[in-house]
């Protein structure tokens, strides 16, 4: 897999293994860069999704996927699959394993950081939400702030879909810059 910016999804070898549909879905995110993909499930949206950054290429990464516990290590199976030159870490165990994982990302030893929706919050600051006051701890930059992310995917995004929640606004503080 040749690792290059790419205007044109079709440019890409691996791309021709995709469906039409799935093909025009890549073009539309590389197109769009900030979007919601939400086709019917089962129809490849995780495929989809590190098409399109491949297709951008190292201007997408480093990246951050924020996903359910479950989904985890198929996310990073994924990426081994479809983008094998990648180096993907799993955001998983205790708080100093966490850590590191996200220091490789933070240091260039990873391309892409997969973490549950659960373990976000611990490692990003929160942002506020109408008049809802953030304590000190929330308001104080973690681990995944001091990482310049280009791309976030939101995997399973209804799961951010409460702005008092705080893995909402764990989320809109991570990909806020993105």
């Amino acid at each position: 897999l040749a690792l290059r910016e790419a205007t044109d999804a079709d440019d890409l070898a691996f791309l021709t293994a995709l469906r039409p549909f799935q093909r025009a879905g890549v073009k539309f995110l590389v197109t769009a860069r900030h979007a919601l993909l939400a086709d019917e499930m089962g129809l490849g949206k995780t495929v989809q999704a590190i098409a399109a950054m491949e297709t951008i290429g190292n201007d997408a990464y480093p990246a951050l996927v924020v996903c359910p516990n479950s989904m985890k290590r198929t996310w990073a199976e994924e990426f081994n699959r479809w983008a094998p030159g990648r180096d993907v870490v799993v955001v998983s165990g205790s708080a100093p394993a966490r850590k590191k994982s996200i220091a490789a990302l933070k240091n260039g030893e990873a391309d892409v950081a997969v973490i549950n929706y659960e373990g976000l919050r611990s490692h990003t600051r929160l942002e506020g939400y109408g008049a809802m006051t953030l304590s000190a701890e929330e308001k104080r930059p973690k681990e995944l702030n001091e990482v310049a992310l280009r791309s976030v995917v939101a995997d399973e995004s209804h799961r951010a879909k409460d702005p008092r929640a705080k893995q909402t606004r764990a989320l809109w503080a991570v990909g806020k810059n993105a």
